[in-house]
């Protein structure tokens, strides 16, 4: 991700549904802007990793991050992930995270990638399921939704041990030889 992915982004983030269960609603340049620009800030202190999607035409598509990076314990969590509804249904998500995930077992030797969503976002956990998520519980009250109610947290790992299966699933799925 860079500064000047803020327009493309902000382009493709209109329709609202995208925002539904994320922690922000991002409706106008500024915000989008803003929303880079603090991925950046935490990316140079390290705590964060964005990325933009792309698909083969250079296109962005939408964004996803590697958070709470720990390399003391050989883990991170990928999330913030949203797509342009447009591709929603499509290889796109699966594509995208077979390579954010063979990055982070094979490149970073992570031991453990995690996920979470909010337990009313069904289709944010069916996503995970498919991409081969493991459903290790629900944390309750676990944040405050943006319109102030209580939010239940599902989470989802892959573990070192799951790579190689979930990697060859990955694989069939998006036509990788």
């Amino acid at each position: 991700m860079e500064k000047t992915h803020s327009k493309a982004l902000h382009d493709i983030g209109q329709n609202k549904i995208i925002w539904t269960y994320l922690p922000k609603t991002i409706e106008t340049y500024y915000e989008m802007s803003f929303f880079v620009e603090e991925a950046l800030a935490n990316k140079e202190k390290g705590l964060e990793l964005p990325f933009v999607i792309l698909d083969k035409n250079g296109k962005v598509l939408g964004s996803s991050r590697f958070l709470d990076i720990s390399s003391e314990n050989k883990s991170l969590e990928i999330g913030w992930t949203w797509l342009t509804p447009n591709v929603w249904g499509t290889k796109i998500n699966t594509e995208c995270k077979y390579l954010l995930l063979k990055y982070c077992f094979e490149s970073l030797e992570l031991i453990r990638v995690q996920f979470k969503t909010d337990e009313k976002n069904i289709r944010s956990q069916k996503a995970i399921e498919r991409i081969g998520g493991v459903k290790e519980g629900i944390l309750r009250n676990h944040m405050i939704r943006k319109d102030g109610t209580f939010r239940n947290s599902v989470f989802y790992s892959i573990i070192k041990s799951d790579w190689e299966s979930v990697k060859s699933k990955l694989k069939k799925n998006i036509y990788y030889s």
